[in-house]
């Protein structure tokens, strides 16, 4: 490194807040790469005594503050429910109730993979217990020692530590005396082998004055302190064969102990050390703290009337208090905002640009680009600020919707305004701009706001939309509302949602006539929905997800979405919403999680996870791993490079990605491939990308939570958010001005990839009657973008509906069902459905080449009451190829609640189905009455191998009555 760039490297860090250790010595890259995870225990015992999660919040704050590279995950209250939480993790630590209800006791296999791939563990207090047996046994292996009932002792004494081993953990660590509960007469391995002792004092006999019990007292103990005199070590560090670090800390009970600056040093010593970072010689040296911010986050237990908070402070020379909470980290130039952009990795043929970030914004959860280009922005502050045991919430005024504009087309946000601000949006998980018109999915509601006078400030006016949702505060409640190209509006709720009910508070009854309730008569889990503008006309487009966070819909009206899995199992999937799909999450039937032993069990936790080989399950577009999935678009602009052209884009805060799903047909369905589009896993895993949207000029706009964790409803930055514009090098922000008071001006706004600009484009052209439907025609018929022509074809039929003409809709769809583009086909019969045209309009798709006009065909026929309904059925069924899931599956949609007569009609049309390939499939698939027999059929057949088995008595799962008895029975004939 060049002078020059040293001088200018140690200015940044001065003015950044942050220098060099007093010791002049910087921590070395081997501490700057690193990631702890904290993990704290439920609350316990009285106000100031096992504060878990305060002290681990604590312990985290201090440590980035000394040592900002350091990532530190913080899980509050218990194990996290995310198995991947330890992904990349250089150490765990554990500060909890130990014994038999140490949380460690049932994820002993999953630490021990950690401690056998070297990851650093370190437990606190009452965390150093456990059962003997095979928890004690691992926790020798782990750390070399713990706490064993009925040999080791828990009194409070005071301790005086004055001589310290040559050890980095001691490293800065000054004599202390302080009064706890310090365990002693650990069990140790044997000779202590790999042990190294780190505190060590010998009791006073005070602290043996209890009877014998499992923690008062023993003779072994007693002869050990008051006959031997022997020293008792109440904090040891251990090496295990291979590398891996452990470190055991008896003290911890007070919370107050941890303002004692050596008594958290040696602590946070342990942790750098048990990371395999370097500890700086003279120690980890974090902020002062105090008692304001020791009191920061504690549980909400009753504080006792004689608590003396100052003699506390006075006892433990705390500076006097400033009230601004924990040390926050002293800012990591690399994670500045200046930083931001070079740390993403980029698109070829794209850069990233900083639109806003903090202090201006925080933690963006959603966002929305309207028809003039500003970027409208969910801001939270309270997000589970409850479940995060805070005292009140971070923002008594309640979380924020802002308006972000750039005024002189610089790419960069020159001026924000607060459309609205209350506690009726805390947490907000999503937001859509439809002209004036504002919709905000938050809490157990979807508000509608609206802003008539166009001072980007919320009018008085405003209505409920949908209510009596559950998920409050949830990530897995309601999530952001789109526009669809047919003038519907589109939105899911994730598994915690459970219901949807109207303004008024009833339950809402779909047009299938079910009510919308997680019961499974038939919906269970997270759904999707598609409703008029309204919120009338409800229909339930597909259940059983588990965290459907966002949805997308093209301009054919394909619908997309991603679904988070039960965090740590690989399984976060993309899906092609194919209508009125039960996606897999749990037992279709009985509810039974996917962990559940079934036949035909899948061979990978990821097919498991979404009961793949159960017949009925619709199958999925990818699976992408591990992850927190959030926002997704469509992208239909042309300004980005041709890969990302007509594709899903989508966001992952947990790998800190935002990448496309190039897809392709395949067969019924879908196959993709993943092209990253930003990429912050590498430089910067505190990329947290929450939201991506189209802007009006082809532009993407992406939004990052930015926090070192993700997942578990933990928020440990309310400080910092980000939002990126991605585009080629070089482009402009500038959003094109249309004129939508005219039919041509209209259908110009009507070709914007942004759906905001649509939305003002398509009311417009309905509103003008003949004009546009002219205009509409004529792109229909002209234009080379099927895309536009699809748009025009929706809007097209809403207007002659609107004028009464529904005739004439039927031509339309006649129409394009000859059109040679495929897609242009389904639209037909999408058009069909939507505007209630008779079947027989698209009955000639029956015998289309393309299996995806077929397939759609297929869910067009769902409930259909056309006595040609079941002849049709079995017309698309003989053309099942034996491979196409998609395919099959939509055959089964088609047929749900007329399986018999549906069924039927198929035998009548196939010959000895169960000796082919593709009848099996589909007697497989099926629930009629006869099926029970027909699969008994199958398993009897000699051309049935034994391995076929299992998969065909699974199918009989999911049938019942005295058909099935009676299969049964012969079954054993």
């Amino acid at each position: 490194m060049k002078p020059g760039m040293l001088l200018s490297l140690f200015a940044l860090m001065a003015l950044c807040g942050f220098g060099v250790p007093a010791s002049g010595q910087q921590p070395s890259a081997s501490a700057a790469k690193k990631k702890v995870v904290f993990i704290a225990g439920k609350p316990s015992h009285a106000y100031g005594a096992h504060e878990h999660n305060a002290g681990c919040q604590l312990l985290a704050k201090s440590l980035q503050a000394a040592m900002p590279s350091v990532a530190c995950d913080v899980h509050l209250n218990g194990w996290p429910a995310d198995e991947s939480f330890a992904t990349g993790a250089d150490c765990i630590v554990m500060y909890c109730d130990g014994g038999v209800r140490h949380m460690v006791n049932e994820h002993l296999e999953h630490v021990d993979a950690l401690a056998k791939k070297g990851v650093g563990i370190v437990c606190i207090h009452y965390g150093v217990e456990v059962p003997k047996g095979p928890s004690g046994e691992k926790f020798l292996e782990w750390i070399g020692g713990y706490f064993e009932p009925h040999w080791s002792v828990n009194p409070h004494w005071t301790a005086k530590f004055d001589k310290f081993p040559d050890h980095p953990i001691s490293r800065g660590v000054e004599p202390f005396e302080v009064n706890d509960e310090w365990y002693y007469h650990m069990r140790f391995r044997e000779g202590m082998q790999g042990v190294t002792p780190i505190l060590t004092a010998l009791p006073p006999k005070e602290s043996l004055s209890r009877p014998d019990g499992p923690h008062q007292g023993n003779p072994a103990v007693r002869a050990a302190v008051l006959e031997r005199k022997e020293p008792q070590h109440m904090a040891w560090a251990a090496e295990r064969p291979g590398g891996g670090r452990g470190f055991g800390f008896t003290g911890g009970h007070d919370h107050w102990n941890w303002g004692d600056p050596n008594f958290r040093k040696l602590v946070l010593n342990a942790i750098v050390w048990c990371a395999h970072g370097d500890v700086p010689a003279s120690g980890v040296q974090s902020p002062a703290v105090t008692m304001a911010q020791l009191e920061k986050n504690t549980d909400p237990k009753n504080k006792p009337a004689n608590f003396d908070r100052e003699k506390i402070r006075e006892r433990l020379k705390l500076p006097s208090d400033d009230l601004t909470g924990p040390a926050k980290p002293a800012g990591d130039p690399q994670r500045a905002p200046q930083k931001a952009v070079a740390n993403l990795e980029v698109a070829e043929g794209l850069e990233a640009t900083l639109f806003s970030s903090e202090p201006d914004i925080s933690n963006i959860t959603n966002i929305d680009i309207d028809h003039l280009g500003r970027i409208w922005a969910c801001e939270v502050e309270n997000y589970r600020w409850e479940k995060r045991k805070l005292p009140s919430a971070p923002r008594p005024e309640g979380d924020r919707i802002l308006v972000l504009e750039d005024t002189d087309g610089d790419g960069k946000c020159d001026k924000q305004t607060v459309f609205y601000q209350g506690r009726d949006i805390d947490s907000a998980h999503g937001i859509c701009v439809l002209g004036s018109r504002v919709i905000v999915s938050a809490l157990d509601k979807v508000l509608s706001f609206h802003d008539e006078n166009g001072d980007l400030k919320a009018d008085d006016k405003r209505e409920v939309l949908f209510s009596g949702i559950s998920g409050v505060q949830h990530d897995h409640g309601i999530h952001a509302f789109i526009f669809g190209p047919d003038g519907k509006l589109y939105f899911n709720f994730g598994n915690a949602g459970s219901q949807l009910k109207d303004a008024k508070g009833k339950i809402v009854v779909d047009r299938a006539g079910n009510e919308i309730v997680a019961r499974r008569k038939p919906y269970q889990e997270g759904m999707v929905f598609r409703c008029n503008l309204d919120g009338s006309d409800v229909e339930t487009l597909g259940w059983n997800f588990r965290n459907n966070w966002e949805t997308c819909i093209d301009s054919f009206g394909t619908l997309w979405q991603s679904d988070n899995d039960d965090d740590g199992n690989q399984g976060v999937r993309i899906n092609y919403v194919m209508e009125f799909g039960n996606y897999g999450y749990k037992d279709e039937l009985t509810g039974a999680a996917w962990k559940a032993q079934r036949e035909n069990l899948e061979k990978t936790i990821p097919q498991q996870h979404w009961h793949l080989n159960d017949p009925g399950v619709v199958p999925n577009l990818l699976l992408t791993g591990a992850g927190s999935p959030t926002g997704i678009c469509v992208y239909e602009g042309r300004l980005m490079p041709k890969v990302f052209w007509d594709q899903v884009i989508h966001c992952d805060a947990g790998p800190s990605i935002c990448r496309a799903y190039v897809a392709k047909k395949d067969g019924a369905g879908y196959q993709a491939e993943i092209v990253n589009v930003l990429n912050g896993a590498n430089r910067d895993n505190w990329f947290r990308p929450s939201d991506v949207c189209v802007a009006p000029d082809g532009s993407l706009f992406v939004s990052d939570w930015y926090d070192p964790g993700v997942g578990g409803h933990n928020q440990q930055e309310t400080e910092r958010g980000r939002i990126f514009r991605v585009a080629p090098p070089g482009s402009k922000y500038a959003t094109p001005k249309y004129d939508f008071t005219t039919a041509a001006g209209a259908l110009e706004a009507l070709k914007s990839p942004a759906q905001s600009v649509r939305y003002v484009a398509y009311t417009s052209l309905l509103s003008m009657g003949q004009p546009a439907a002219a205009i509409l025609h004529e792109t229909f018929f002209k234009s080379d973008d099927a895309r536009l022509r699809a748009r025009a074809m929706f809007c097209g039929a809403a207007l002659v509906a609107k004028s009464g003409q529904q005739p004439f809709v039927a031509e339309m769809v006649k129409r394009t069902l000859k059109e040679s583009n495929p897609d242009l086909r389904v639209l037909a019969i999408r058009l069909a459905r939507l505007h209630g045209v008779d079947l027989s309009a698209i009955a000639p798709a029956a015998r289309d080449a393309a299996p995806e006009v077929r397939r759609e065909l297929a869910i067009a026929l769902r409930h259909s009451k056309s006595p040609a309904a079941a002849g049709l059925w079995a017309d698309l069924a003989v053309q099942y190829d034996g491979q196409d899931r998609w395919y099959l599956e939509a055959l089964g949609i088609a047929a749900d609640q007329q399986w018999d007569s549906f069924l039927e009609a198929y035998l009548a049309k196939s010959s000895e189905p169960w000796k082919t390939a593709a009848g099996r499939d589909i007697l497989w698939r099926s629930r009629a009455k006869q099926t029970p027999a027909l699969l008994v059929k199958i398993l009897k057949d000699p051309a049935t191998t034994e391995d076929e088995h299992p998969r065909y008595f699974r199918a009989l799962d999911f049938l019942s009555g005295p058909e099935k008895e009676a299969a049964l029975k012969s079954l054993l004939e």
